[in-house]
């Protein structure tokens, strides 16, 4: 339906505004930890009811990746204490150089 789509349409835009402000290029702690929280309230919050009302459709499927992929990356960088590449973790700037 168009509410279902707008949902989806507006909660893929939430994970990438979660990704891009509190995982991005420099990183800490406190942003990891927030990205994984909020992540985790719209797949187990309010994404959990529209997954289980709302037919598979490619764009529930595109969310639900999106968001197990956020976590992947918001995990793997909660446990690297180094910095990276690109990625500047400013929690323990002198690990890794």
């Amino acid at each position: 339906s168009t509410e279902e789509r707008v949902l989806i349409t507006q909660s893929m835009k939430e994970v990438n505004q979660i990704m891009e402000a509190y995982v991005g290029i420099v990183r800490s702690n406190t942003r990891l930890t927030r990205a994984w929280n909020r992540l985790d309230i719209l797949l187990r919050g309010r994404q959990k009811a529209l997954f289980k009302r709302s037919k598979a459709t490619r764009e529930l499927c595109e969310l639900r990746n999106m968001i197990n992929v956020g976590y992947l990356i918001t995990k793997q960088a909660m446990e690297r204490k180094e910095s990276r590449g690109l990625h500047y973790t400013i929690d323990y700037p002198h690990v890794g150089k």
